[in-house]
């Protein structure tokens, strides 16, 4: 399918223990779903789009004992921030948070095309969209057939600011 790799995971350490897959995510009861999806991703990715019902990682750090009897799957892009969030929140205690494999949030959209789904995400208004942010234009065929990638200007300099501000919060 051409998934990405566990970037995220692999990177930081986490284990198979520490990452939900992406199908197991998809086949989660809607109506009672068993995950609380966290977006890692900066605003302005969100803004573009995001999983429905997923909440930021402000939401969980306003009131962290609302989800103390969930499993918290953290996702962005690749894998690659939100293993980092996963990694500084377990690190602060949270041993109910996972990060999300098999390519993130790509991977998710890439399922997600391949069963037929033209719009998989949703934008602010909870409207259903096919636009998902890539981080960078080499990333966009990764995100399934009729998805539209949206990506920064400069992504070298974004990811050297966001691998300086891993480091300096993981004191790495």
């Amino acid at each position: 399918m051409g998934v990405v790799e566990n970037l995220g995971t692999a990177k930081f350490g986490l284990g198979e223990s520490e990452t939900v897959g992406v199908q197991e995510i998809i086949n989660d009861n809607s109506d009672n779903p068993s995950y609380v999806l966290l977006d890692a991703r900066s605003e302005e990715e969100r803004n573009v789009s995001m999983i429905a019902g997923a909440i930021t990682k402000d939401d969980f750090l306003v009131n962290p004992d609302k989800y103390k009897d969930s499993t918290v799957v953290c996702y962005c892009t690749v894998g690659y921030i939100s293993g980092a969030c996963t990694l500084e929140l377990r690190n602060q205690g949270h041993l109910n948070v996972k990060n999300m494999g098999d390519g993130a949030l790509l991977g998710y959209t890439l399922h997600k095309t391949s069963a037929g789904v033209s719009k998989p995400l949703v934008k602010a208004d909870g409207s259903a969209t096919n636009d998902v942010h890539t981080f960078m234009d080499d990333l966009a065929p990764l995100a399934g057939e009729g998805m539209v990638g949206k990506s920064f200007a400069d992504p070298p300099a974004v990811l050297e600011a966001a691998n300086a501000a891993i480091k300096e919060k993981l004191g790495v």
